[in-house]
């Protein structure tokens, strides 16, 4: 079984859209940046490199496992903690926290969502700010994802694709699905189809909610679509 760190630098690894926008955002800020969700280091790396003290957060330890080991062959530190975004209990305040790639939308719900912002409110500074990215309007971005090229990636002899097939609004959010294919070093072919479910959220909830856990918003940043990847607003808020 392909794990899950290959397919999440496989199908995320090579996104580049939001990384100007949070880069801007961790220039604001005057102090450490919390990454919730960090999978395998797609920003968390790209910050460190640039000079912030990272840490970043996610509840799969393979993932983590895989971002420490691209930190460590970079000379790059990243700060990694193995834990649920609704429950985060760590003895470190933030300037900055981000939840990139919708990761608020993944969680199931209202409740899961309060929770997490809860938790993200709690480990920020008087002066931070959190940044939550979410996909509002997908069928803005729909129309694009049938004729995007697949996000491929060649590790010990291995070719990995993955090719977005479609977006579907269901009566709970949206479908994401994807074509996941494999070619082993001997040529055979292995492929199944993946699915990630959103939930339906707009800013304006968003910020609701936020509002209810002593948070207000700040700002709105939009992230446009690009070939593959649906277009983005991130909800920046602040400590009310």
């Amino acid at each position: 079984m392909i794990s899950a760190a290959v397919w999440h630098q496989v199908e995320y690894g090579g996104y580049e859209a939001d990384l100007p926008v949070l880069k801007a955002l961790a220039d604001a800020a005057d102090g450490p940046v919390l990454e919730l969700g960090c999978g395998t280091g797609r920003v968390a790396l790209h910050l460190a490199r640039r000079g912030w003290e990272v840490w970043g957060v996610d509840a799969n330890p393979a993932l983590l496992q895989a971002l420490e080991a691209r930190a460590s062959a970079e000379r790059q530190s990243v700060r990694t903690v193995c834990a649920d975004i609704r429950t985060l209990e760590l003895d470190r305040a933030f300037a900055l926290v981000v939840a990139p790639m919708q990761v608020l939308q993944m969680l199931g719900g209202r409740a899961a969502r309060q929770a997490a912002l809860q938790r993200a409110r709690a480990h920020l500074i008087a002066a931070g700010r959190l940044a939550a990215a979410i996909v509002e309007h997908p069928a803005d971005s729909i129309d694009g994802a049938s004729a995007a090229l697949p996000d491929v990636r060649e590790r010990d002899g291995w070719m990995y694709s993955s090719l977005p097939v479609g977006v579907a609004t269901t009566g709970g959010g949206l479908e994401l699905r994807r074509l996941r294919q494999a070619v082993s070093p001997d040529g055979s072919l292995s492929e199944e189809e993946h699915v990630e479910h959103l939930d339906a959220l707009d800013a304006d909830e968003l910020e609701a909610e936020a509002e209810a856990v002593g948070l207000r918003p700040a700002d709105r940043l939009v992230v446009p679509s690009t070939d593959g990847y649906l277009g983005s607003t991130i909800v920046v808020l602040e400590p009310a």
